[in-house]
């Protein structure tokens, strides 16, 4: 009896080496299809993120150019506004050119025509045009440039904005 129990303990022992084998390579075998399943997943993944990033790029570098010619194109507008109002204001300081402006003159209450003087015939209300000063014709054009740059820098902002919005980029307000 003890060699059947022996014998019996023996092929209990193979039919568990086999089983735990049978099992472990079913456990390798499902653990290398998850491992197989898992990178797939994760290569899907970049794959998905390097597509979304290489568009980021793109969208950046085509709103980059955009910004970039609005730059140039912003700054040699201004330049030519400046490098002609300076023109001007030199012209008008040395005398080369004079500036006029359209009047209405009114009489003057505290210059009041003596027995001795004439009355001023431009103290009637007419309308004539007087000459400005150099200085003060060249205040006037600093005046005005100061209004036309601020004009250019507001166009300037407003396409700037604009093309921002155009790419799709999200701003903070």
């Amino acid at each position: 009896m003890n060699f059947a129990i022996v014998r019996l303990l023996a092929v209990a022992a193979v039919a568990a080496a086999a089983a735990w084998g049978w099992q472990a390579n079913r456990y390798d075998k499902t653990i290398a299809q998850m491992q197989r399943d898992h990178a797939i997943e994760r290569q899907a993944a970049i794959d998905t993120v390097m597509t979304a990033l290489q568009a980021a790029i793109a969208r950046h570098r085509q709103l980059t150019d955009q910004l970039d010619a609005l730059d140039r194109t912003h700054f040699s507008e201004m330049q030519r506004a400046t490098d002609e109002n300076t023109r001007l204001q030199r012209a008008l300081a040395a005398g080369d050119v004079r500036m006029s402006m359209r009047a209405r003159c009114q009489p003057d209450a505290s210059a009041g025509a003596g027995e001795d003087q004439p009355a001023a015939s431009l103290g009637d209300g007419a309308a004539g045009r007087c000459e400005l000063s150099g200085e003060d014709a060249a205040d006037l054009v600093d005046l005005f440039a100061g209004a036309e740059r601020d004009g250019e820098k507001l166009r300037y902002l407003q396409a700037r904005e604009r093309a921002v919005e155009g790419v799709g980029v999200c701003v903070q307000r």
